[in-house]
């Protein structure tokens, strides 16, 4: 689970304010937040997506 508001700033531990991400991506968006966008997932809950560059495939 992460702060929709980064802890480190603020962001309060509210069931309002978290949303689900692996601890990969909850270091990731903290160090990178313009590579993720919030939305409004399922009723009240919160959802990140992954909109930073991708990992280039060998072939």
């Amino acid at each position: 689970i992460d702060h929709i508001d980064n802890w480190s700033d603020g962001g309060a531990t509210d069931l309002d304010k978290l949303g689900p991400t692996c601890q990969f991506h909850n270091r990731d968006r903290y160090r990178n937040p313009d590579r993720y966008q919030l939305r409004r997932g399922d009723g009240k809950r919160w959802a990140f997506t992954y909109t930073g560059p991708r990992a280039a495939r060998s072939a």
